[in-house]
């Protein structure tokens, strides 16, 4: 029986999360159009296109920082045509059609502004005071006009009903955090009924209302930030832009998931059974008030192997913040919880400095695993104060500590400093890393209710924060010589065209090695093509981010599954794996890797088990590629899947049956045509041992969903484009002579040859399944993962690739040409759609978990 791995989620939550995202935007653009009202931008700016120069002549150039923020945020909603400019002349305010359209509301916006700053204190107790008379009249005064539903008539699921959302959630948000003591005003009950917060799971959505509420305090002066008269500068001094309680409560809540999965990781990192190569301490930088801490501490003794043996190897944590309040409050919880713990002040920014802290305390910094959770985005900047260039398209708005607008290039080169200052410090256990990641306006815009980016980005940017897109994240940690371990991250969320989070546990690059493996040498130029496509620059520590983290989802579960196995063999007894279509190596190259970095070579030693690695696949280059890789590796065999007489050798011939333990089959399945994937699908199951594992990943099998698009949909779209786009000048006149030439040519057996590789209908995931299921218990799951354009067209650049899908043009350098122009036509349509992401395509892959 095949299902799906999760349920949909509960029509009342799914509305609750959608609600609580809505209300939060709400809040910051009611803080948004009450300020600038008040500077008198909004009036002018709507009766006619004008640039900042003409709505705010002589505005300083922090004034002009924090507007880009704003104006950033205006068009993330969709309300603004344009991004953040380079300099105040350059800028133009342009209202969408959408955004005039909300002008109707924007007396009911101004007016929540203006209520909720009355809520701006920064005080613990702010939201248990009893609100005072102002705050009761703007209340009773806006509940009327919810009580009128705000003049809106629009459909449940259109532009109305966002600006409804926005405006219940932004008035129902003071009533949901004041202190159960506080006396609500009047009608806060009815209100509460009316919006549909009212229900028993509201409080669970509603707690992470303090993430945008707790920077009320700097939105009651936006006015002023826009004036340049006031900075916030993070400095470490007195906050008075932040309501960090209130803040760091609403951010436990909000995270809850996220550190549910980073505890999976530390669990298993202390479950290994090399108890002295365990780390010697866990340090979060950033601990706050140390209760991650105290949870950590208290499953690692309750419910690992590290546990059992704390006398002999005991755990100290160590908590790390610069702020000695927040030490204080982390002392006396540590204290009363029993956990052993060194607490010191530090910088993010700075590890020399805690290293040097630690060193004190007689501890060596790199003996331990170092944790951090939505931090490195708040470091101390301190890299080249380097305004936006005129001519540049950023879509980011980020202020440097005077509050001027500073580079996206700037900030990236400056992270990049930040985590080479981390890495020597990490090299023996990793940086465990929570990190929340920008999403560029054209992708916010089209997820209004989705998504927290924009609200997030609104008070990170003008706090002085520094989120940048999960695609430059993963490449900063690369610039700065740290590589993911990747079957232990995981992107959030896992079905949308963007990632708002990531979990990370970083590593020095050269720790990440295979031994055994031969040094990348060209076996033919197409093995050699397919193999940079799998890893930068055919450096096997390196795999490329299209298909990185979906090779560590099969590679995390191979591990598990081969560890299960060791755990019930006696002395003597073989674990055989075969990678099934296994190409160049990349699933056995990577779960190397990880069998490396868990020690299992000497668990099989110490157990007297055997492992054996089988690559099977069709002679080929691609396959002449991976013997090259591995053929010197002690594990590995291999086998061609074709005969002495050119036909397909069936998996019978390679192994007895049941005598396989684990088969792994990475992007294989979306190849194999519907008429042989029975026979396929029987022969695994024939050599598979009773309860062996399958595995199984494609990025090409149907649907793809409405966020998304499927591997091969550009090659489908390049064909299309061949055989069928109008010949106008917008070609080279040499590739219109070669479609040209194509069309002439073109013939069923190029047609059929063209589709043998990469099928014109893709599989569904229900076709997979139903082959799989007459043999197999198990199910299919779905995510999506980006791929950027270089990827893309590196993929329809493998020779063997573009000569069976482009038949009829029989030059190389042509076909490299015409593929090379196709794509830059083809491409530009895909990303403008719902599957667009910031920088290239959203690609569905599923993935198959069976039993036999």
């Amino acid at each position: 029986m095949t299902r799906t791995a999760a349920e949909p989620a509960a029509p009342d939550r799914a509305r609750l999360r959608r609600a609580a995202f809505l209300a939060q935007d709400g809040l910051v653009l009611s803080c948004i159009l009450q300020a600038l009202d008040e500077l008198g931008v909004i009036g002018p700016s709507l009766r006619r296109e004008q640039s900042v120069d003409e709505l705010l002549p002589d505005l300083p150039a922090a004034g002009f920082g924090s507007l880009r923020v704003v104006l950033r945020t205006l068009a993330a909603q969709g309300w603004t045509a344009h991004g953040p400019g380079a300099s105040p002349a350059g800028t133009v305010v342009r209202w969408t059609a959408e955004g005039r359209a909300v002008a109707a509301h924007h007396r009911d916006y101004q007016a929540m502004g203006r209520f909720l700053t009355m809520f701006g204190g920064t005080d613990r107790d702010t939201w248990s005071r009893e609100w005072p008379e102002p705050a009761r009249k703007a209340f009773a005064e806006l509940l009327d006009r919810a009580r009128a539903r705000w003049d809106v008539e629009g459909p449940a699921d259109g532009p109305d009903e966002v600006v409804r959302g926005h405006l219940d959630g932004a008035l129902v948000m003071p009533l949901l955090l004041s202190d159960a003591a506080v006396a609500l005003p009047a009608g806060a009950a009815e209100l509460l009924e009316l919006t549909g917060w009212s229900g028993p799971e509201a409080g669970r959505y509603a707690a992470s209302f303090g993430m945008s509420a707790s920077y009320l305090p700097m939105f009651a002066r936006l006015p002023d930030l826009i004036r340049g008269t006031t900075v916030v500068r993070p400095d470490g001094g007195q906050e008075w832009h932040v309501n960090r309680a209130l803040n760091v409560n609403a951010s436990g809540a909000a995270h809850g998931r996220y550190f549910r999965d980073t505890l999976a990781v530390v669990l298993d990192l202390f479950n290994r059974p090399d108890l002295a190569a365990q780390p010697r301490f866990i340090a979060d930088t950033g601990c706050g008030n140390g209760r991650w801490l105290v949870e950590l501490y208290e499953a690692v003794r309750d419910r690992t192997l590290r546990g059992a043996f704390l006398a002999e190897h005991p755990l100290t944590m160590v908590g790390i913040d610069p702020n000695q309040a927040a030490l204080d409050e982390a002392d006396r919880l540590l204290t009363a919880h029993g956990v052993p713990a060194v607490l010191l002040p530090g910088d993010i920014g700075a590890p020399a400095g805690i290293a040097r802290e630690l060193a004190r305390h007689g501890i060596d910094m790199r003996a331990g695993l170092h944790i951090r959770s939505f931090i490195d985005h708040d470091r101390p900047y301190l890299g080249e104060r380097r305004a936006p260039a005129e001519a540049s398209t950023e879509t980011a708005a980020h202020l440097d500590p005077d509050g001027r607008a500073l580079a996206e290039a700037a900030v990236r080169e400056d992270l990049v400093a930040h985590l080479r200052r981390w890495a020597p410090y990490v090299r023996r256990h990793g940086l465990l890393v929570l990190e929340a990641h920008s999403v560029a306006p054209h992708i916010s815009r089209r997820h209004l209710g989705d998504m927290h980016a924009v609200a997030f980005e609104a008070y990170h940017g003008l706090s002085h924060q520094y989120p940048i897109d999960h695609a430059d994240w993963m490449a900063a940690c690369r610039e700065a010589g740290l590589e993911p371990i990747l079957s232990e991250g995981r992107c959030y969320p896992t079905r949308q065209p963007f990632v708002a989070v990531s979990l990370n546990r970083l590593v020095p690059v050269e720790t990440r090695t295979a031994a055994g493996v031969a040094e990348p040498e060209p076996a033919s130029a197409d093995g050699w093509a397919l193999h940079e496509l799998l890893f930068e620059n055919g450096d096997i520590r390196r795999p490329r981010p299209w298909c990185a983290r979906p090779t560590g989802w099969l590679v995390g579960r191979a591990v598990r599954a081969l560890e299960n196995r060791l755990a019930v063999l006696r002395p003597g007894e073989t674990i055989r794996v075969l990678d099934y279509g296994s190409g160049t190596g990349l699933s056995v190259i990577e779960l190397l890797k990880a069998l490396r970095e868990r020690g299992f070579h000497d668990r099989l030693d110490d157990a007297g088990v055997n492992l054996e690695l089988h690559l099977a696949d069709l002679p080929g280059d691609w396959f002449a590629q991976g013997r090259q890789l591995l053929t010197g590796h002690e594990l590995v065999r291999f086998h061609d899947l074709r005969g002495p007489d050119g036909s397909f050798r069936p998996l019978t011939d390679v192994f007895p049956p049941d005598e396989v333990d684990l088969v792994l089959a990475s992007m294989v399945f979306h190849l194999i045509p519907a008429r042989a994937l029975d026979g396929v699908v029987a022969g695994l199951a024939s050599i598979l041992r009773r309860q062996g594992q399958l595995l199984w990943t494609s990025p090409d099998t149907g649907p793809a969903g409405p966020s998304a698009h499927l591997f091969h949909d550009v090659n489908r779209a390049v064909r299309d484009c061949l055989l069928h786009a109008p010949l106008d000048d917008s070609f080279p006149a040499e590739l219109r002579r070669t479609i040209a030439e194509v069309r002439l040519l073109r013939s069923a057996q190029s047609d059929e040859r063209a589709q043998r590789r990469i099928l014109p209908r893709p599989h569904t995931a229900k076709e997979l399944a139903a082959a799989f299921e007459r043999h197999f218990t198990g199910r299919v799951e779905v995510a999506n993962h980006e791929i950027q354009p270089d990827e893309i067209l590196a993929t329809l650049l493998v020779p063997s690739n573009a000569g069976e899908y482009l038949p009829e043009i029989a030059d190389p350098r042509l076909r490299a040409a015409a593929i090379e122009a196709l794509v830059a036509r083809v491409l530009p349509r895909l990303r403008g759609g719902p599957g667009g992401t910031a920088s290239g395509l959203s690609i569905r892959w599923t993935f198959g978990t069976y039993a036999r």
